[in-house]
């Protein structure tokens, strides 16, 4: 049987095997090499044609596949990618299919345009990268059933710093209001506040973070947003301490945000910063395809497309009860906050309970600890004291148990 492979020294001496012997026998060659007479001719015409280069392997790949994305849709795959990124806009696969989806094209999926951007070198293929199905999301049912508020670091064209605040739809990730002003105060966070309610309406609950701007619960007061929102009627929802990813629409808009003011000259003054912002919220809320909803919907569509949540018709009660989630430490102790002279108080409950999240509501000196729904421990504090012991043993139960049970003192 006859090679399929022909190897590099027989396809040389088909090359010059006439140049050397013209009356050579083609049909004797081939015996002596163990190769056709349609082979002889094909690497022939090939060195005749190319010259020695002719003579390298081939690829015996398919050139054209029945199922191949166009090349004038590839093109425009690219265009749209390289135009988006030009704008300091999102320009992965899911949003370059959003944009021609809306524009009517009738693009491939969103996967087959991420392997045209990876073919043309636009994107770092990131095999490690964890799934977007890995990620467990929470969203309100309605529009206006939950604001986001948070603040972003920004510096003007003099290096000098200023803050963000912006106010957000969780639902439908609409942007309300964004107030530039020289720090995150009290003050600014209200008035960014009252202008979205201005417009748009009252929330039924605004979620922040423990920025004193925001919150000061868990400093022992109430801040100016907290009492304005109180007021209003609003319920506010506080994120737990080190866990920026209960705010996390909030801060994922801010690195979109900061791409696009990165692609466009840097603000002077903060009033050229506010237009800048105003108009990038426009584009934001009103033409960019957003990923979260479906890469095809606007957050104003998605913000029209359903009836919206309202606020209580009252003003809400001063909270003089505080709840709070917290962790249990290794020790088996939680925070309870701080005396009025600013101390903090921790308060043991057990080593079985260590890395469980509890909550604790705080009234006044008594405090009172529930896993889920289950009271699992109470104390009245002594204000002079920071850490409350609970009588029981500090080390962890032999044989490593971690039974729970109701203490009361």
């Amino acid at each position: 049987m006859v090679s399929k492979v022909v190897s590099v020294e027989t396809r040389l001496a088909i090359a010059i095997a006439r140049s050397v012997d013209p009356s050579v026998s083609v049909t004797r060659l081939c015996a002596d090499l163990g190769i056709s007479r349609q082979t002889f001719y094909q690497y022939e015409r090939r060195f005749e044609k190319e010259g020695f280069s002719g003579l390298a392997p081939r690829s015996r790949a398919a050139k054209s596949h029945r199922n191949q994305t166009p090349v004038e849709m590839e093109m425009a795959v690219v265009h749209r990618h390289d135009e988006l990124a030009r704008q300091g806009l999102d320009a992965g696969a899911r949003s370059v299919w959003g944009w021609m989806s809306r524009a009517g094209l009738g693009p491939p999926s969103a996967r087959t345009i991420h392997r045209i951007l990876a073919r043309h070198g636009r994107v770092q293929v990131q095999p490690q990268k964890r799934p977007r199905s890995a990620t467990r999301r929470f969203e309100a049912a309605q529009p206006n059933g939950c604001w986001q508020m948070d603040g972003m670091d920004w510096k003007l064209a003099d290096d000098r710093p200023v803050k963000v605040i912006r106010a957000l739809d969780d639902h439908s990730r609409k942007v309300f209001r964004s107030t530039v002003a020289v720090s995150e105060s009290g003050d600014a966070a209200r008035q960014c506040l009252l202008a979205a309610i201005g417009v748009h309406g009252r929330p039924a609950m605004v979620l922040t973070d423990n920025s004193l701007a925001f919150n000061g619960s868990r400093r022992g007061v109430e801040v100016q947003l907290q009492k304005t929102l109180r007021g209003l009627g609003i319920a506010q929802v506080a994120s737990r301490a080190r866990h920026p990813g209960t705010c996390g629409k909030a801060e994922r808009e801010h690195q979109t945000l900061q791409r696009w003011l990165r692609a466009h000259p840097q603000a002077q003054t903060i009033e050229e910063l506010q237009g800048l912002i105003d108009l990038y919220d426009d584009v934001y809320n009103s033409q960019r395809p957003h990923q979260a909803l479906g890469g095809l919907d606007t957050p104003d569509e998605r913000y029209q497309a359903t009836a919206k949540a309202v606020a209580t018709d009252h003003p809400l009660p001063a909270q003089k009860l505080r709840m709070r989630q917290v962790t249990v430490s290794r020790r088996g102790t939680v925070s309870a906050g701080s005396t009025p002279n600013g101390q903090h108080v921790e308060i043991h409950i057990g080593r079985e309970w260590e890395g469980t999240v509890v909550s604790v509501a705080r009234d006044g000196n008594h405090v009172a600890v529930f896993h889920h729904k289950t009271p699992i421990y109470s104390i009245s504090i002594d204000p002079t004291r920071r850490y409350q012991p609970s009588g029981r043993p500090t080390g962890r139960p032999k044989g490593g148990s971690r039974r729970r049970r109701i203490t009361s003192t």
